[in-house]
């Protein structure tokens, strides 16, 4: 039976070989702490999340540019009474990439295809308990653009279940040290299966912003700054005789040294999650219930300690301000991320972190 065996691993890795398809792997561990010290008068609900994904894949490489890989996740909330496992959700997807396309179909983690995306269109709770948050995205780019349209199956209608789906677009342009960038998504969110009194409730949100940012310099490690609108929608059918509209002004300010940073970023405008308070629970909007305000300023100050293509680990204190209320939050986040393919373990932003100094990388 092992010389049986060894033959069979021999045959196939020798088919590989002929038909030019490798086999390939990945890992990724993602840790968080997030401790929110909310005021219930700011339309948050205070309170501590913690928890970790694991993540491995394993795959198949083919033809240089086609990528075939399925693994699962398990997710565990640190203090859950279950001493198990919390949740898990499966990988299995198709990966293709060669300029000017990358698409990925299946069940896959799409954290850092999403990751342009304000906390106004994606609360970071909602990236942080769910780990497949798209099942097709295509990205078409150039040396100075690119443009995204994906799709989220979130909800498959059954007798308890809603049935609903996401579909976003996004793109930006660089032109030198200036940008236009754009996040939009429209979100169905439709009833269960059978006769029900429910709506069909429809929402989206978009933020189109120009901006300048330069790289690492002299002075600064980083700067970005941008200024734009936030739009959303929202229409609870049979209910509301039309369409719901807030806009606002948003504008974000970020500037780092030596992976020490502030961001704050500025809303001024109208309620953007209308309906929030009748569907928080069912989850219809997916950014942060801060925007229910109509002035809200968050400002973070962050450590960011490692900041390579394997490692991330950043600490960061928030400000909010809404309400005439100051409240404050405190997050750690933790990304570890192995693959087969990773080149050499560099900077990816060509810049060093606290922790890189003092060690001399």
């Amino acid at each position: 039976m092992k010389i049986f065996n060894l033959a069979l691993l021999l045959t196939i890795a020798n088919l590989c070989a002929a038909q030019r398809v490798q086999p390939e792997w990945g890992a990724t561990f993602f840790s968080f702490a997030d401790n929110r010290e909310y005021k219930p008068e700011q339309r948050q609900i205070p309170q501590s999340i913690l928890g970790a994904w694991l993540a491995p894949e394993v795959g198949l490489r083919f033809d240089s540019v086609h990528h075939l890989r399925a693994g699962v996740g398990l997710q565990r909330y640190f203090g859950s009474a279950d001493k198990g496992v919390d949740q898990v959700e499966y990988i299995a997807y198709y990966h293709y990439h060669s300029k000017p396309f990358e698409l990925y179909v299946g069940a896959f983690p799409a954290r850092h295809l999403l990751a342009d995306y304000p906390n106004a269109l994606f609360y970071d709770s909602i990236t942080n308990l769910r780990l497949n948050s798209a099942n097709i995205f295509w990205r078409i780019f150039g040396d100075r653009w690119h443009t995204d349209i994906w799709l989220d199956w979130a909800g498959h209608q059954t007798e308890t279940q809603r049935e609903a789906f996401l579909v976003g677009i996004a793109g930006r342009y660089q032109l030198k040290r200036a940008y236009a960038a754009v996040q939009s998504y429209m979100h169905h969110f439709a009833t269960v299966a059978g006769s029900t009194p429910q709506h069909i409730v429809d929402n989206g949100m978009a933020r189109p912003c120009l901006g300048i940012s330069f790289p690492a310099g002299f002075l600064l490690d980083s700067l970005n700054i941008n200024v734009g609108v936030l739009a959303s929608y929202s229409r609870e059918r049979s209910v509301d005789d039309g369409y719901r509209f807030s806009t606002g002004f948003i504008s974000e300010a970020q500037i780092e040294k030596f992976g020490i940073g502030l961001k704050n970023t500025l809303y001024v405008g109208e309620n953007q999650l209308p309906l929030y308070e009748k569907y928080s629970a069912e989850h219809l909007y997916w950014g942060d219930p801060f925007y229910q305000n109509t002035f809200y300023n968050r400002s973070d100050f962050y450590i960011q300690f490692f900041d390579t293509r394997r490692v991330q680990a950043r600490f960061t204190w928030s400000m909010h301000a809404a309400a005439r209320i100051l409240s404050h939050q405190q997050t750690f986040t933790l990304n570890i991320s192995l693959d087969s393919g990773q080149k050499v373990d560099a900077k990816r932003h060509n810049r060093q972190t606290i922790a890189q100094r003092l060690g001399g990388r």
